[in-house]
């Protein structure tokens, strides 16, 4: 939102700020054209009333994966269900643009090291990864069938300001900050050799605001990464020389059920079609995060959990 509201663009948000923070907005209505609908995209007078007068709608509203594992039927719900009237809000507003956000989490543990966007065969492991798949048909289907002008991201493992510190909404790098600077070892569940594709928020919303203004990716899928995979280990070593405590070592215990084996993106299609390339390093990423997070927090050692195990399973 921030980079379209510095494109002088008029913004709608429509959000239940379940999760979401209001004072995340702020800065955005204090410098551009910005209307808050709350409520949910399971409502469709909520979804009519946010889409009256747009031109684009960008569909980022989630659950989140670490939720689908103790309630798979609400994540379902959320993420399917709730793309699925977005989609016909779209489509009975004329909406000259839909872009729907997926997610990296479609591919699964695919036997693909380079993740492409047709070549590999996605194979979710978790509801919510099933869930933005869903997403990504009803999207599909909603272009072939109503020729609703679609495109599909699929950002990878976004990391920065604004993330998610506490409870099973906690992301891994806010979470090894929070105990590096407590002195205490970042949890890796598993053996660490987990990775991922990080790419830093800036980056990811410059991709999808390329996205949605690219006519060449409609009915299409497009990855939105920085193209190189980071093992969990090294995200936890680099966590700690940036925060100054390179001494302490990673605490390993019991993998985490549903967790992806490693995610790693073909950036060839956004580079062609996009002319996008991200442009913050890792080191420079978890930098800038670092500086943010301690402006924002005075008193660290009240962020810091007892309990590490950031889901829970449904009861039996």
């Amino acid at each position: 939102m921030d980079r379209l509201v510095a494109q002088s663009r008029s913004v709608t948000v429509l959000d239940d700020f379940s999760t979401g923070r209001r004072e995340n907005l702020d800065e955005a209505r204090s410098s551009g054209d910005v209307r808050v609908v709350e409520g949910s995209i399971l409502d469709q007078g909520t979804l009519d009333l946010a889409m009256e007068g747009c031109r684009e709608v960008y569909h980022l509203a989630v659950q989140c994966v670490r939720r689908s594992l103790g309630r798979p039927l609400e994540n379902h719900e959320i993420n399917a269900t709730g793309t699925l009237l977005t989609l016909e809000a779209a489509r009975r507003s004329s909406v000259g643009r839909f872009v729907y956000c997926s997610s990296s989490e479609v591919y699964g543990n695919c036997v693909s090291a380079l993740l492409n966007e047709d070549a590999t065969r996605c194979a979710p492991v978790t509801v919510y990864g099933a869930a933005k798949l869903a997403g990504e048909y009803y999207a599909l289907a909603y272009h072939q069938t109503y020729r609703l002008p679609v495109t599909i991201v699929r950002p990878f493992n976004a990391y920065g300001p604004r993330e998610h510190e506490r409870g099973d909404l906690a992301e891994v790098i806010p979470r090894f900050v929070i105990r590096l600077l407590n002195g205490a070892p970042p949890i890796i569940f598993g053996d660490g050799t987990n990775g991922r594709d990080f790419t830093y928020v800036t980056d990811v919303a410059r991709g999808i605001a390329l996205a949605g203004d690219c006519n060449a990716l409609i009915g299409s899928v497009v990855n939105i990464a920085y193209g190189r995979m980071v093992t969990v280990r090294e995200l936890a070593e680099t966590a700690a020389r940036l925060c100054g405590r390179p001494e302490i070592v990673p605490r390993y215990i019991a993998p985490r059920p549903g967790d992806v084996r490693t995610l790693h993106a073909d950036t060839r299609r956004a580079k062609e079609l996009l002319g996008f390339q991200a442009e913050v390093t890792l080191d420079e990423g978890i930098a800038h995060y670092l500086s943010w997070f301690r402006a924002q927090h005075n008193d660290v050692a009240a962020l810091l959990e007892e309990d590490v195990c950031n889901w829970r399973m449904p009861a039996g």
